[in-house]
Parts: structure tokens; sequence; C-alpha cells
């Protein structure tokens, strides 16, 4: 009898609790299915695919630390499953919620490691996760290569041009430790013998930009790091000033400009992409250009003129002298505006003609009188003080334009809508 009573009293309490029931949740705060998240706390996938292929190594057990607490910390790793649809690709799902991203300012930062003990290289992976989206993120980390690599390319012959110049390469940290990575930050330089080499370079001063570029790219500093780029250095010729100069001067001619430019885009980038056509991806938004002097001049047309290439440009001690100061008061003042770039623009203020600085300091205030272009948004100006217009100087500040232009930031995770 106290067991039929008892179940009485059972059945009667949760007749009530149905009874004061409210749109599917209880008076008690408790929702009537096994949804464990609390009431207004939005569950959010998150997806991270790592890609990684080193033939040096076999099937390496890969990890995840970042500060996505209580599912993650910096102290211990998640273990990260490889597919078995496809080698070097290793996958980690998990869920989180809004609360726990608001936590973290939706600034997810994490790092991989190879068997939990040797860390990715670099800042830590930045994201910014969406509260109400699926999100998935892919990166190709590396962990052991500090130091990009440099290739010559020998008596690359022009038909436009009719003539022969090396090309110098200059190869990232991760190129050749992580072969599912491809590449689609491309920069063009000219003056390429004076890069990399004293033994080639312009009474022996080198930029030796490799060593202001392998600290940038191996950066664990976000404010002072950068993303991995490729290189393309290429030489200049005995017919330098005609090719760099995009008019006649009428006191030093020129004005082959054009066809350099050509020669750059329907020679060099096919040749290049075709015989790394695995690991180059040219992305015109990603395309840059670079020089001093004529080379910054030349930088500056093309970013101007042909924007639909080139989106990144950098013009150091530009010779914007030329023809009477053309660049300004005839290149600027066409009714075309280019709205797709980002310019970087210095000088010093010391030797000849104190490196242009007025000159360079007009062009400057020009095109920020132009368009939507803004100062420190998309238009750098940096003055050198002390400087004069010589490699040494151009290679001490080269950190400067690879900061203004390829510095890296926190990106967004791509998006999958929930419903």
């Amino acid at each position: 009898m106290q067991d039929i009573n008892g179940l009485k009293v059972l059945i009667g309490v949760i007749v009530v609790l149905l009874l004061v029931a409210h749109d599917g949740v209880l008076s008690l705060g408790l929702r009537v299915n096994n949804n464990p998240t609390i009431i207004g706390d939005q569950i959010i996938p998150v997806e991270i695919n790592v890609f990684y292929s080193n033939p040096q190594l076999s099937s390496p057990k890969l990890f995840i630390r970042g500060n996505l607490s209580p599912i993650m910390s910096w102290n211990r790793g998640l273990k990260l499953e490889e597919s078995k649809l496809s080698s070097g690709v290793y996958q980690l799902q998990f869920n989180t919620t809004q609360n726990q991203l608001q936590n973290i300012g939706n600034l997810f930062e994490f790092k991989a490691l190879i068997n939990d003990q040797d860390w990715e290289i670099g800042t830590n992976n930045q994201f910014i996760l969406s509260l109400t989206a699926r999100n998935s993120i892919s990166i190709y980390p590396w962990f052991y290569q500090k130091k990009g690599s440099i290739q010559t390319l020998q008596n690359v012959y022009s038909p436009i041009l009719q003539n022969y110049r090396n090309i110098s390469l200059y190869l990232p940290p991760s190129y050749f430790e992580n072969q599912a990575k491809t590449f689609d930050n491309l920069l063009i330089m000219h003056d390429g013998q004076n890069l990399f080499d004293p033994a080639t370079a312009f009474l022996n001063q080198a930029w030796m930009i490799q060593n202001t570029l392998d600290p940038l790219i191996t950066s664990m500093d976000p404010s002072y790091a950068m993303e991995e780029i490729i290189v393309i250095g290429i030489d200049n010729t005995p017919d330098r000033l005609n090719e760099y100069t995009y008019s006649k001067d009428k006191d030093y001619g020129g004005g082959k400009g054009d066809l350099y430019l050509d020669f750059i885009e329907h020679e060099v980038l096919p040749y290049l992409l075709a015989k790394f056509s695995q690991r180059w991806v040219l992305r015109n938004d990603k395309l840059g250009i670079l020089g001093s002097s004529l080379g910054g001049l030349i930088s500056c047309y093309a970013g101007w003129t042909r924007s639909s290439i080139y989106s990144k440009i950098g013009c150091m001690s530009s010779s914007f002298w030329w023809n009477n100061q053309d660049f300004n008061n005839t290149i600027l003042n066409r009714p075309y505006t280019p709205s797709n770039i980002n310019i970087y623009l210095d000088s010093g203020d010391s030797g000849d003609g104190n490196d242009d600085v007025i000159q360079t300091q007009t062009v400057t205030k020009h095109i920020l009188n132009k368009g939507s272009f803004k100062l420190n948004q998309n238009v750098y100006y940096y003055l050198d003080k002390g400087a004069s217009h010589n490699e040494y100087y151009w290679g001490r500040r080269f950190h400067e334009p690879m900061l203004a232009l390829y510095k890296k930031s926190p990106l967004y995770s791509k998006f999958n809508r929930l419903y």
C-alpha cells in the first residue's frame, strides 16, 4: 500500500511540473529536452584543419594548445586526428559556447605542436570567431625551419626586352618543411643583384633582405611580425635607366618602363608560375612590387596605372624628380584613381638632393588628397632621418615597408550560418 501511495505522490509531482511548464522551459529553469546548454548560451561548432606534409616525418602526431578554456589550455594539447582520406590533413572538432567566446573577446588564439612538444614557429594563430555561425579554420604550420632559402635562375631571356638577366628568389622558412602549403604573397623587387649578396651588389653593399625577412616571419611578437612571402628579385641590366622609366626625360632619355612591366607580367610571372605551379598562386590582391630610386618610381607607376595587377606598392627613395616631376604632375592628375592598392613611400633627408624628401612628401600629400586614401590605412609614409640615397639605408629600413604591407593580423574564420 505504501508503494502505491508513493507512486501516486510521484505522479502528482510530475503533473504539477508539467502544468507550470511554459514554452518548453520549466519554472525551475530546466529545459524539457536533454540539451545541457545553459539557457541563452548558444552552442558554436568549431572545426580546425591542420595541413602539414613533411617528407622527413612520417605521420607525425599533431596537437593543439590554446586559450579557449575549459576546452583547451596552453599547458596541455588536444590531439588531432589524421584524415583517413587525405595524407597530411589533421582535424579537430569541438563545440564552444557564446559565453566562452565572449570571455576571450571572440579572439581565439592557438598553436599546433608535434608530439605535444615541438611548437609551431611564429605568432599565435589568431582567429575572430563568429558567435552565430559554424567556424572552420585552416592553418599550414611549420615547426623547425627558421631561415628562408635563396635560389637564382641564371640567364633568363626576355623576347620583349631582348636581353638576359638573373632572377633570384627568396623562399620563406616553411617552404621546404611543409609542402602542403601554397603561397600567394608574391613580391616583385627590382635591382635583384643588390638584395641578397654583397658579391653581386652595387659597391658590394647588399640590402641583405633575408636578414630582415627571416626574423619578421618567425617572430612571436604580433606587433613585429609579417606574413610569409616569396620575393622575386629581378636583376637590372645596362639598360636600367630606360627600363625603370615610363617617360622620356629631356636630359636623360628613358621611356621603356611599360615594356619592362610587360616583361614582368607576360614573361617572368608566367615562367615562374609554370615552374612552381604546385606551390605558387597568383592573386592580384596579394601581388606586390617594390624598389628604390628609379625602381621606386617604376613601382609607383605600376601600382597607379596597373592596379588590376598589383595591390601592394613599395616606393623607397623614389626618383620623383624624373622628367620635371612627371609622376606628380601628370600621372597622378589623370582621371583614373585606383581604389584597391596599399602604397608605401619613404625617403631619407640627407646627402645629395636630401634624398628627394620634398618630392616624396609632395607625392604622398597628393595621393592622400585623392579617392579613399588615408594615412596609415592604405597609404604609409616613413621619413628615415639622417639617411641618404643608397643600399645601406634601404636595407636598414626594409622592415618598414614589410610591416606596412605584409603585417600579420587576426583572421576571420570561414563562417557557415547555423539554421
